[in-house]
């Protein structure tokens, strides 16, 4: 059974309001919002922030038990005095707040991104820093602002949340992949990143994170004064927050890169283990790594498509048993709380997720359990409607928790190998881990790799070439990989040779493979003696019946351009079965965006044939005419489907990679086949009726001062193309790429934040919409979506409308590159439309594209 309450009906407690300003106007609540909740659990809505005091996405408590909260751009902080039975919420500005703000556009971005009450301080971090902040005098109020830290600035992919550290001695803070490590912050990894991507790899064509190298977001343990900073794991693309379980073990939630959708790089939001020295993968653009990769750590489980938000486990919530053994993890997309049941698998764990809470509109920026044992949770971001909320559980309560250990040993021997993830020259490091690079279990065989690396490697190089034990063979050669001179590469080569690929289990051929790539990206190109010996050796295994293995030869046989690759490769395209999508068809299905990406998936090709292609554009032999016009033929099938917003930029510049492959007999010979995609035909698009509306959002908002009725969705989507809003976005699978799907408006942001959008484009800018300028050494200039950046040159995309049209200049001319506070969506693109035409407009909108939606109803 499930509890559902109209949040209608819930008790808005009065607010009293310090100093956050005069302006106390308020978002209207929808009547028709729903919470749904497990049988037993209440939710209140106990505060609706009002516009004065921004859009919140922070949260912690202080020791008096009153919530710490920020608005994430320029409104500042304010601390709450939760209500006891019969009394009201208090809420006060705090002086000083926000610290440093940064000019952006046309606001000022410096609230907090996570706080934390610890060591008699709050805690601070936020895209320029992470901060001490105290009250020295004892009158409640903060009057001391430390920066201990100054950060790269990273927008929503910068600093995030702080917790304390499993032995109460220090805090852990996490970062999105958007801001560098601090410079002098020793690492728990050996510091030897690269992007190790065998192939050449494809730009995002949507601009998003070009350029950006490894480690990644990250996660950095620092002692309570900010002097010592060390990284503890690396790899994660954007995660929020971080979790203990009871034993001590540190968690996250990381995101997705929702433009990859329907791309074999693309990785769902999952839950991490970060352990000791962890790496997770992350890469840009096509470089991510899959989870087998065995340089890195996988998942404990995947959650699949979403934005995730705050985590905790339930250990102090005054919930049944059952409730509090689990990790609560918040979702902003999908206004969804989930719970994982951790299961513990050897050293590490896997999980099992289940809905705790969903509503709609429920965008949820942050999480905590209160000292009450209740959930308080605050939905905001990106200036969108904010508002704070209270679950508790009304029933009686019995029964104690479950608690872990059956792994104990296992995890005991993985921390006294974590002990060793220090520099320095350790025999006694090598010697304890050296056995364990064949351990059964995959983390510990990674601390023990991680242990080796940090050691000096002449302590451990020539045991690399002794070794007789095939697995450890494979992780020795991996470490000697990232770290030995490219003298070793044939020595090395040679060893791997020795080991019987045919008898090894599948865990250990996806190791074996990922050693070779590591090998020839560190090491460099192998000579072509020592290629023919890998491609003889490699080569009847392919295809193999195990279709992660099949990626992995196809990747090593197309760099070393096999003489079969081709025509293997073609047939596995020609004989592959269709993906099955495995996402959460029931929570999707509840939200328009979430039917359009099940509506996306069904019609996307097989992200297998994806990769295969994606290794066949550079190879040069083997190739047959048939062969050519069938991988030709199928990219032009491809891209007639559906996929993210950079797929079908990723199968053009396959394409394009292929095409500079080809001589000039071949290119005569596949005329027709080489042509490229159509972009929207602006001038075939509808016009507004009008007459004609100057729109600004106060007069826009007035239109819609009662319910949204009534309203012709013929003509919404009609004004959807009028508005020019279909050539750089999607509704229902419909549109261009060049910005944001909008099929998830309705569940997220309020009509006034749909019109500020519209109307002042440049108000709020998701970083990965973001334009920049480039800043040439002549004084010109090129400005737009930065689509390339590597070390020969940049190229921005000035025509937001065609992202294929670009101007380039050579990297040695550029002197600098910055995000532009200008959006590239240019403003006033409503002011044609008459009253009827932007109502329609908005219903159709908001209801992601569905004639079935409560505003066409009459």
């Amino acid at each position: 059974m499930i509890f559902i309450k109209k949040l209608a009906a819930l008790t808005l407690l009065s607010a009293i309001v310090g100093q956050a300003g005069a302006d106390e106007s308020k978002y209207v609540l929808d009547p028709d919002t729903q919470i749904t909740l497990p049988e037993g659990f209440d939710a209140e809505l106990l505060y609706e922030v009002p516009k004065s005091q921004g859009s919140w996405v922070a949260m912690a408590f202080d020791p008096k038990g009153r919530l710490i909260v920020s608005d994430q751009d320029d409104k500042g902080a304010f601390r709450v005095t939760l209500p006891a039975a019969s009394a009201g919420i208090k809420v006060e500005s705090l002086p000083g707040f926000p610290y440093e703000p940064v000019d952006w556009g046309k606001r000022k971005v410096g609230g907090a991104y996570g706080f934390l009450y610890a060591f008699d301080s709050l805690y601070m971090a936020n895209m320029r820093g992470f901060y001490r902040i105290r009250d020295t005098d004892g009158d409640d109020q903060f009057d001391e602002f430390t920066l201990l830290q100054k950060l790269d600035m990273g927008y929503e992919h910068s600093a995030h949340s702080i917790i304390k550290t499993a032995d109460g001695k220090g805090l852990y803070l996490v970062s999105g992949n958007f801001t560098r490590v601090p410079k002098a912050t020793a690492s728990l990894q050996p510091p030897v990143w690269k992007e190790d991507s065998l192939l050449a790899m494809i730009p995002d064509p949507m601009g998003h994170a070009v350029g950006l190298k490894a480690p990644g977001g990250w996660v950095c343990r620092i002692s309570p004064d900010g002097k010592d900073w060390k990284m503890i794991a690396s790899g994660f693309r954007n995660s929020v927050d971080l979790a203990l379980n009871r034993e001590g073990e540190l968690f996250t939630y990381d995101s997705d890169m929702e433009f990859d959708v329907g791309s074999p790089w693309y990785r769902p939001t999952r839950i991490n283990h970060i352990t000791s020295g962890a790496e997770f993968g992350w890469r840009a653009n096509t470089g991510v790594w899959p989870d087998y990769f065995a340089d890195s750590l996988g998942s404990v489980v995947n959650i699949g498509p979403g934005s995730p938000t705050a985590i905790s486990f339930g250990y102090d919530a005054n919930f049944p048993p059952e409730f509090r053994d689990k990790l609560f993890i918040c979702d902003w997309t999908f206004g969804t709380i989930f719970t994982v049941e951790m299961q513990e698998s050897g050293s590490s764990y896997t999980g099992t997720k289940k809905e705790f809470l969903h509503g709609s509109p429920l965008n949820i920026a942050a999480m905590r359990f209160g000292p009450d044992g209740a959930m308080y949770f605050v939905t905001g971001g990106r200036t969108t409607a904010s508002r704070l909320y209270r679950v508790r559980y009304t029933g009686e309560l019995s029964g104690p928790s479950r608690t872990l250990g059956e792994n104990s040993e296992l995890r005991t021997l993985r921390h006294s190998l974590e002990k060793f993830h220090t520099p320095g020259e350790s025999a006694e490091a090598v010697e304890k881990a050296w056995p364990n690079l064949s351990h059964p279990d995959r983390n510990i065989r990674y601390a023990a790799r991680i242990a080796i690396e940090c050691q000096d490697v002449a302590l451990w190089r020539e045991k690399v070439f002794a070794e007789r034990n095939p697995r450890a063979t494979i992780y020795a050669a991996i470490a000697l990989s990232r770290h030995g001179d490219k003298s070793l590469s044939g020595r090395l080569l040679d060893k791997l040779g020795e080991l019987p690929f045919g008898s090894l289990e599948k865990e250990d051929q996806l190791a074996l493979l990922r050693a070779y790539a590591l090998c020839f990206t560190r090491m460099g190109q192998p000579t072509a003696e020592k290629a023919a010996a890998v491609i003889a050796k490699l080569d009847p295994h392919f295809p193999s019946k195990e279709d992660s293995v099949n990626a992995e030869l196809c990747r090593v046989l197309a760099y070393l351009d096999a003489p079969t690759v081709v025509k293997k490769t073609i047939e596995l395209m020609k004989a592959t079965r269709a993906d099955t999508v495995s996402y959460d068809k029931e929570m999707l299905g509840r939200h328009e965006y979430g039917a359009a990406i099940l509506k996306m998936m069904a019609n996307t090709p097989n992200t297998r044939n994806i990769f295969y292609t994606y290794c066949l554009r550079i190879v040069r032999s083997g190739w047959t005419l048939d062969d050519r016009k069938y991988f030709f033929g199928w990219l032009n099938e491809a891209l007639a489907k559906d996929g993210g917003k950079s797929f079908a930029g990723y199968i053009r510049a396959i394409r394009k990679d292929a095409i500079a492959q080809l001589e000039t007999k071949d290119v005569e010979l596949l005329v027709g086949l080489l042509e490229d995609f159509p972009t929207v035909d602006l001038s075939k698009l509808p016009k507004p009726k009008g007459p004609a509306v100057a729109w600004t959002v106060d007069s826009a908002m007035k239109l819609f001062e009662t319910d949204l009725r009534d309203r012709d969705f013929e003509n919404g989507k009609k004004m959807f193309s009028a508005g020019m809003c279909i050539a750089c976005h999607r509704v229902g699978g419909e549109g261009g790429h060049s910005g944001p799907d909008l099929g998830s408006l309705g569940n997220r942001f309020s009509i006034r934040d749909v019109l500020t959008a519209i109307v002042e484009p440049s108000a709020s800018i998701s970083e990965q919409y973001m334009a920049s300028t480039v800043k040439l050494k002549d004084r010109t200039a090129l400005a737009g979506r930065l689509i390339v950046r590597n070390e020969k040159e940049v190229a921005v995309a000035s025509n937001p409308f065609d992202l294929n049209q670009l101007t380039k200049a050579a990297a040695a001319k550029v002197e600098s590159i910055e995000f532009s506070n200008v959006s590239i969506m240019p403003p006033g693109m409503i002011s044609g439309m008459s009253r009827d035409e932007l109502m329609d407009l908005m219903a159709y909108l908001l209801s992601g594209g569905d004639a079935r939606h409560k505003a066409f109803s009459k």
